[in-house]
């Protein structure tokens, strides 16, 4: 991983070390460092012990915000009577996965079925979130293509929610079967409000994100999620990796699923099996182990900046079919384009 650098701890001098924390700050890991680092009781230079400390209180107090603020939206949802699908980082906490420890997010991730996606977000709005405002053609990106609706942060609090009705954008050129992830859902502990998807399904969305996307600021965060549930999930069940890669074919996410382990394996030694990942890595995957590898400006690889021109190109094209894409483009180009992708592919 870039972020260790190839090295054991134990060969990092005071600059290696303040470096590696330059890194996980870019990156959005410092508390995942932290936590992993006073795992380990790795004698630190001193003025980094306090940044250590700093960020395990700044993590442990993220969760407890975190599931406060889901009792605000069960509160806010729990007259529709319908199941709501966590997924991601609140997902990870509310389960306390270890992808949860030291996992910093800016909004919350959330699914119901498309029939009662007018009523959540009308109780949603009742509850005190609100969409910014949005110009006519966002309006109708997000509420006639989009697999959810504009972001919704809270007016007093400033959380954000994002409202889904599906895991990926209905016209993604590639098939994803995710009305079958979310039907086959299950309860949280026993809940008969929050859900969640399947052991399996919880991978493949997390590897979907990954490969789908083009910003890669977080991008090695997303690696090390993928690595942690890979991880969690095969030390419960030795038939998980089969499990899983079976469940990929079944919704059309194969191929996904085989690159983004094969980054994971290659950048964290993700405990992949051999015979799951034959042959040689695609050429988007690739571009995706440049754009993520490092992001800080004193260790990212030379050609980054094309990765990412290259990776936002693609997610463009993934997302949406050639008549939409057309549209998008010239919208793009009447406003100045600047060659960010604000609609998430999944």
């Amino acid at each position: 991983m870039s972020l260790l650098g190839g090295r054991g701890h134990d060969a990092f001098d005071p600059e290696a070390w303040s470096l590696l924390f330059s890194e996980a700050r870019r990156a959005g890991l410092l508390a995942r460092l932290a936590a992993i680092l006073r795992l380990d009781e790795v004698g630190l230079p001193e003025r980094l012990q306090k940044q250590v400390k700093a960020s395990l209180i700044e993590a442990a107090a993220f969760q407890r915000d975190v599931l406060r603020e889901l009792e605000h939206v069960q509160q806010a949802l729990q007259g529709l009577g319908v199941p709501v699908l966590l997924l991601k980082g609140a997902a990870y906490v509310r389960l306390n996965l270890p992808a949860a420890r030291g996992r910093i997010f800016s909004d919350i991730d959330i699914v119901v079925a498309k029939e009662s996606l007018a009523q959540a977000e009308a109780s949603l709005m009742l509850g005190g979130w609100l969409t910014g405002k949005l110009d006519p053609y966002d309006q109708r990106y997000y509420r006639e293509w989009s697999h959810e609706v504009p972001p919704m942060t809270h007016r007093r609090r400033g959380t954000t929610i994002d409202l889904h009705h599906a895991l990926v954008m209905p016209t993604c050129r590639i098939r994803v079967d995710s009305g079958k992830m979310i039907r086959e859902a299950v309860p949280v502990d026993g809940s008969a409000f929050w859900w969640r998807l399947q052991d399996e399904d919880m991978v493949l969305h997390a590897a979907s994100h990954l490969m789908f996307n083009s910003e890669f600021e977080r991008g090695l965060r997303d690696i090390w999620d993928i690595d942690l549930l890979f991880r969690d999930f095969a030390s419960r069940s030795a038939s998980f990796p089969e499990r899983l890669f079976e469940r990929a074919r079944e919704v059309g996410l194969g191929e996904v699923i085989r690159e983004a382990l094969r980054l994971a394996r290659a950048l964290l030694g993700t405990p992949v099996p051999e015979n799951l990942l034959p042959g040689d890595a695609k050429m988007a995957t690739r571009l995706v182990a440049r754009a993520v590898y490092s992001r800080h400006r004193q260790t990212r690889p030379a050609g980054q900046w094309l990765a990412d021109m290259l990776l936002v190109s693609r997610e463009m094209y993934l997302r949406l079919p050639n008549h939409l894409l057309l549209t998008h483009l010239a919208h793009k180009a009447s406003l100045g384009f600047t060659g960010t992708t604000p609609h998430k592919a999944i």
